[in-house]
């Protein structure tokens, strides 16, 4: 019912049930006017905490409570009856965007993939159904969780001036100033800056004789900046105050408390050391660690959920048990973290057997592993009941650099392909799967030879990133006859998993041994065919500093224009435009784009000077606090002439060409009929920059030509039509 009142109200529609005062306006900020401001919230605080004026400068140092070593602000609060933690995923929402809590000056808000939401009631629309629309999640939600507030904002546009004024991007707000008027079918709302407990609130009258002083509404703010409707602002704030200011000063309800809670970190660990005594409905895990008494932990098949809970608590002991309803045999993976105590996860892989599986006759062995290729391996293994197996490929540092299930097999040799190798030493990893054994057989090989794979058509091309979680994540990719792409995720540019998908959409989806929270990059490049990689990042749990998207080039007169979109951003500082030559080598910063103060929108950049051939290009986006991610690569071939016009177009003596060279030399000009055959030629002296040639086609008989200039081992093609 809330969502659709703010509907309804933000429509222009103001009901008398959304016009009443607001009467949940207590005082959330620091009393201006309290003569005992620091002994009252010192107290409240236990001393804690540095108080000082949000908006405090040097000017106002007597407001300023110092003194005191400021606590780091909770990660943990609570609220409603429920802990609420920092980064904890709610779930998903229909487009299948993640949705994590995100707790600010200890208030709690929604991060809804990487962007503060506004819309607090998308936790009733959650794929998951963790809060199912009843009342006593209305009531949850609605007296814990925040909307965007100033708070929230990418850049804090909030201050204040000598005379004791809040300001808003370097602007004076006056209390009690009016800023505009909303335009509504059942009459005017006039708008006020109103000072509440020091924050800059929207107070509204509806109508000349409307006296009240306490109903706070800034919905209708937008519309009036944008003179919708009608709609305006007065003289003294147009061309003023925009829509910026208003979404990053005004606060547009008294902001939700929530009660912080201490930290309380595990000493170390918990990390799973073993995995035994698996069955269907109970296994035992061990593992090492301290101040570690009781566990939460979750059972995934995939990326999904299919088993959690907590332990009791067990004491000073490394191991327990685990009980849990029963699972279909299969491959799975067993997460833990600590539940008395705050930790990072720690994940491993199990098996569940088929019940009464028999042990593994004669092996499992790995006797041989023939025709090696970069992609392709034939495995010869010992084992007389053994007919399936999963298998792994692990590089030098024990990463799984390829992985795999086979079908059941029929003789004791399996042949395997797997994403490209580079020359090197490998461990092949082989574990039963219709046989229980005591451990996996294990065999290396060397991968070495020429790379004879054919060039890709066109692609793959990575265009984004749809979905992301520890687990796995879905990407969109531009190609043509790729049938098969080899896909690499790295942590600080070294490769941490990489495996082949076989795409059957331009949309595949991928699965990865567990990510710790943080920043990665995908890179895809071809399997069944050579290309060049492109990569993009992506976040686990933690938002990227800047999230963009659409990263494009295009040849121009002028050179290469360069032109993305910031989807959201925090903490954002700058880009540097990256290129490489044609062999991606040679990393050169041909630029640097400052964030805009709009900070999300379009953004462009002119690269004047292209290298000759294919120009590949990056962005590296930087933090204020000097962190950076890198962008995906895309890559441009500008060509040598550019600009290209004929004219006048019929022509009846003679065409004008005029075009842009980025080199100078002779060259030849043909102009070839209909039927494609060559009807006149000559020979022309292209320089550097702009180029004009006249060329006569008087004796030509009316028809439709084709003229092609050959320079620098570029052909460019031109249509044009002789009258009769």
């Amino acid at each position: 019912m809330k969502f659709l009142l703010n509907l309804v109200f933000a429509g222009g529609v103001i009901s008398s049930v959304a016009a009443a005062p607001n009467n949940g306006a207590e005082s959330m900020g620091i009393p201006m006017d309290s003569a005992n401001v620091e002994s009252s919230i010192a107290s409240d605080l236990n001393g804690s905490y540095e108080i000082r004026n949000p908006y405090a400068e040097s000017a106002d140092e007597s407001f300023t409570i110092a003194a005191k070593t400021a606590a780091p602000l909770a990660t943990r609060v609570s609220c409603g009856g429920r802990i609420w933690t920092h980064g904890e995923l709610l779930g998903r929402t229909g487009d299948d965007q993640p949705v994590y809590t995100r707790i600010t000056e200890d208030r709690i808000y929604l991060n809804w993939n990487g962007r503060v939401a506004d819309n607090i009631y998308i936790l009733f629309n959650l794929k998951d159904n963790n809060f199912p629309n009843n009342p006593s999640n209305d009531a949850l939600i609605g007296t814990c969780v925040n909307p965007v507030d100033p708070s929230t904002a990418a850049v804090n546009l909030l201050g204040t001036n000598g005379n004791g004024q809040i300001t808003c991007n370097g602007v004076a707000m006056p209390n009690g100033n009016r800023l505009g008027v909303f335009v509504g079918s059942l009459g005017n709302t006039y708008q006020f800056i109103k000072y509440v407990d020091g924050r800059l609130r929207v107070m509204i009258k509806q109508g000349e004789n409307d006296s009240r002083e306490d109903n706070y509404y800034m919905g209708l703010l937008g519309e009036t900046v944008r003179g919708q409707g009608g709609s305006y602002l007065d003289p003294q704030w147009r061309g003023v105050l925009t829509e910026n200011m208003v979404n990053s000063c005004f606060w547009p309800a008294v902001p939700k408390p929530a009660t912080p809670l201490p930290d309380n970190n595990c000493a170390s660990g918990p990390s799973i050391s073993n995995i035994t005594n698996i069955s269907q409905t109970a296994l035992t895990v061990s593992f090492s660690g301290s101040g570690v008494t009781s566990l939460k932990w979750r059972i995934k098949s995939g990326s999904s959920e299919v088993r959690s809970g907590t332990t009791n608590d067990f004491g000073g002991a490394t191991s327990t048990n685990l009980s849990f309803n029963s699972l279909t045999p299969g491959n799975y993976t067993l997460e833990i973290e600590g539940n008395n105590c705050n930790s990072g996860v720690s994940s491993r892989g199990f098996t569940v057997n088929e019940p009464g599986m028999p042990d593994c006759q004669n092996g499992p062995s790995v006797s041989s592993i023939t025709s090696v290729t970069p992609s392709s391996a034939t495995i010869n293994y010992g084992g007389t009941n053994l007919h399936v197996f999963s298998w792994r490929i692990l590089d030098g540092s024990n990463y799984a650099v390829a992985s795999g299930r086979t079908g059941t097999l029929t003789s004791n040799t399996a042949n395997l392909a797997f994403n490209f190798l580079q020359n090197g030493t490998y461990t092949f990893e082989l574990k039963a799967e219709d046989c229980k054994a005591v451990a996996v057989a294990t065999r290396s090989f060397n991968v070495s030879g020429t790379d004879t794979r054919a060039t890709c058509t066109r692609g793959p091309s990575l265009q984004t990133i749809l979905s992301s979680d520890a687990t796995s994540l879905s990407f969109r990719f531009d190609g043509e006859n790729v049938f098969a792409i080899d896909w690499k995720v790295k942590k600080d540019g070294v490769v941490i998993r990489q495996n082949r998908v076989s795409p059957t959409s331009n949309s595949p989806a991928i699965n990865y041994g567990t990510l710790a929270d943080g920043a990665y990059s995908l890179e895809i490049q071809g399997g069944s065919c050579k290309s060049t990689p492109t990569s993009t990042m992506f976040g686990v749990n933690v938002p990227l500093p800047i999230y963009i998207s659409n990263f494009e080039g295009k040849s121009v007169e002028k050179g290469v224009e360069l032109t993305w979109n910031v989807v959201s951003e925090k903490d954002g500082k700058e880009f540097e435009v990256l290129r490489y030559n044609d062999r991606m080598q040679n990393e050169e910063v041909i630029g640097t784009v400052a964030l805009t103060d709009q900070r999300i929108g379009k953004y462009t950049f002119l690269d004047k000077n292209p290298l000759i051939g294919t120009n590949y290009y990056q962005l590296k986006q930087i933090d204020i606090d000097g962190t950076y991610t890198r962008s995906k690569i895309i890559s441009i071939n500008p060509g040598i002439i550019s600009g290209t016009v004929i004219a006048p177009n019929p022509a009846q003596e003679y065409v004008d060409v005029q075009f842009s060279s980025r080199t100078a030399g002779k060259s030849d000009l043909t102009i070839y009929n209909i039927a494609g055959q060559a009807v006149s030629n000559s020979a022309i002296s292209i320089t550097e920059g702009k180029n004009i040639h006249r060329i006569n086609v008087k004796k030509l008989n009316g028809g439709h030509y084709f003229m092609k200039i050959n320079h620098g081992g570029e052909a460019t093609k031109l249509r044009f039509i002789k009258a009769e």
